[in-house]
């Protein structure tokens, strides 16, 4: 990093005894190092005065925390840092927690920005076996009130005529996927529209209720219900779609993280008429 602080001394700092402990204990309000010594008791880490504010220092020279009379706090960098790894501990924990179904999927093709929300599978529950995983869905989709989104690849016409029946009763629909798939999409549309006999307002209002996009690079499914309740799954190693096992959550801030990634490749995408 050019006139500046470099990632490897970052995370060389970082690395040293209670550095990251101490930076966690911090935040932008001035602390003494007294105060910083005493939190890092009652976490267990008994150190010394001069110890702590040795810790301190070699904090701040390079450029995590600064210090004015005798009171320290963390700069921006100090807090982006220390709220990046706090990330990363839990990313670590929830990979190490689920490694065998993450083993056999994979994560890379998550937009880079969602990453940090793999912390997130930790309060969701695994969903292993196809049957298990397809029934939730449905009774999932059967129980909708007010919304369904939807990321998938792999259509199927069952899947439209339940669907398009909520959407009928009321309940708004978006659904992304991927391109290869679009035509066979518009097909089971307007398949449906034809074999319920919308026409008029009718088929204005379903139009208006029912919306489809299709995007270049669907390959992992992910799904919201009614903003209660979301599921989502990655494609196998080495491409190919995942039907077999999945996570679903009520957890707001998990059926948040789902949402967005919905949102993501809907903003990105492209409608599909019928």
């Amino acid at each position: 990093m050019k006139n500046g602080i470099s990632l490897q001394q970052i995370l060389s700092e970082c690395a040293l005894d209670n550095r990251l402990a101490v930076l966690g204990l911090m935040n932008e309000v001035p602390v003494s190092v007294a105060d910083v010594r005493r939190a890092l008791i009652k976490a267990g880490a008994e150190k010394s005065f001069a110890t702590v504010k040795r810790y301190l220092d070699s904090l701040k020279k390079i450029g995590l925390v600064d210090e004015k009379a005798g009171r320290y706090r963390l700069t921006n960098l100090g807090f982006y840092i220390s709220r990046s790894f706090q990330d990363i501990a839990q990313n670590i924990s929830a990979i190490n927690t689920r490694v065998e179904p993450l083993n056999r999927v994979s994560i890379s093709y998550l937009p880079k920005r969602f990453i940090h929300g793999l912390k997130l599978l930790n309060s969701a529950r695994f969903i292993k076996d196809p049957f298990s995983l397809i029934t939730e869905l449905l009774m999932r989709i059967q129980q909708a009130e007010e919304s369904i989104d939807m990321l998938a690849d792999r259509p199927s016409y069952q899947f439209f005529e339940l669907v398009g029946n909520k959407v009928l009763q009321g309940v708004q629909y978006r659904g992304i996927c991927s391109t290869g798939y679009a035509e066979v999409r518009q097909k089971y549309a307007a398949q449906f529209v034809s074999s319920h006999g919308l026409s008029g307002a009718r088929l204005r209002s379903f139009r208006e209720n029912f919306r489809m996009k299709e995007h270049p690079e669907v390959l992992m499914h992910a799904i919201v219900v009614d903003s209660r309740i979301a599921g989502i799954n990655f494609p196998y190693r080495g491409g190919g779609s995942n039907l077999d096992s999945g996570f679903m959550s009520g957890e707001p801030e998990f059926v948040e993280w789902v949402g967005e990634i919905i949102n993501y490749f809907w903003d990105r995408g492209t409608f599909l008429e019928f």
